[in-house]
């Protein structure tokens, strides 16, 4: 009988090993091919929606879904928010949500979806860089790979930087990745304390409430009739998957591996988007291109790799 149990527990604890070892590198890959397709489908969507009409819906719709799974795993009473947390939580909404989704919208809107996934990858950047000025140190290998993984973007990107983006578009982007290196590292301890659809809830909610009123205009004055049925499906799309599914994988991605480790795979969203593009919208995907991917990899690597010893003593829980 013991031999049984045995034999029968060890599938089990099999998996729980494999998830532990690579299920949070799987949910930054799931989350990465997300946000790439992302860029698309709302560059997409802005031809039938102004961009804060857009925001509007998506977060209306995006705060109902949360809430809804919330009560559907009855953890919403059993899970509260302490009040010590509510300040937290608010910086986290107004960061991730907020000035990130205004930034990544109206950035959108004024430059191409290349040139947005390239300034947005820089949240690794400001990621290292605030944590440097709160005194948490970065090793050699981690500044060697993140530098070496933003040179290998700039060069994957390099032949679109003259494609007609804005001056504007441009800034507001790399606003947007400020916005989110701050909100992965204000969320490290509520990933840990809180169910990842308890700490996406309440973070949403906070975060959208200025949302819904800066794009209520917008919304009233939108024309919702002649949106097609492909411009809903997309709006669709965005609500459930690059959201509120990837903020969940990424925040507990982050909960694991930690903040700086798991926002340097971020530095493959531009690479994804290019990918997506020439496959979708028939963009070139040349020499250049492959050269900056392997780039991105080669300092994706390089960074990582410092942080598995760390990680087996405990470490990387954020």
């Amino acid at each position: 009988m013991a031999a049984k149990t045995e034999i029968g527990g060890a599938p089990a604890a099999t998996r729980r090993g494999m998830v532990t070892a690579i299920g949070p590198e799987l949910a930054q890959l799931a989350v990465v091919a997300l946000w790439a397709s992302g860029f698309v489908v709302t560059k997409a969507a802005f031809a039938e929606v102004t961009p804060l009409a857009f925001v509007f819906v998506r977060f209306l719709l995006m705060t109902l879904l949360a809430f809804a799974v919330l009560f559907l795993r009855r953890r919403g009473a059993a899970r509260g928010v302490r009040r010590a947390d509510l300040g937290r939580f608010a910086v986290a909404g107004l960061s991730g949500y907020t000035l990130y989704q205004l930034g990544y919208a109206l950035g959108l809107e004024r430059t191409s979806a290349f040139s947005s996934s390239l300034l947005i990858a820089m949240v690794p950047l400001f990621t290292v860089l605030i944590l440097a000025g709160t005194g948490e140190p970065t090793p050699f290998r981690g500044w060697l790979g993140l530098g070496l993984a933003i040179v290998g973007v700039l060069v994957f990107l390099l032949d679109k930087r003259g494609d007609g983006g804005t001056l504007l578009g441009d800034a507001l982007s790399l606003g947007a990745a400020l916005a989110f290196a701050v909100y992965g590292i204000v969320n490290r301890p509520l990933v840990t304390a809180y169910p990842p659809e308890t700490q996406t809830a309440y973070a949403l909610l906070l975060g959208s409430m200025p949302l819904l009123a800066i794009g209520a205009p917008a919304a009233l004055a939108e024309d919702w009739g002649g949106v097609t049925a492909a411009g809903w499906l997309g709006i669709a799309y965005m609500v459930v998957l690059p959201s509120y599914v990837a903020y969940m994988l990424w925040n507990w991605a982050i909960a694991r591996r930690g903040v700086a480790a798991a926002t340097s795979s971020g530095l493959l969203v531009p690479v994804g988007s290019g990918v997506l593009s020439a496959v979708a919208l028939g963009e070139g995907f040349g020499p250049t291109k492959i050269l900056g991917g392997a780039l991105v990899l080669a300092g994706l690597v390089i960074a990582r790799s410092r942080r598995r010893a760390p990680q087996a003593a405990g470490e990387g829980t954020g």
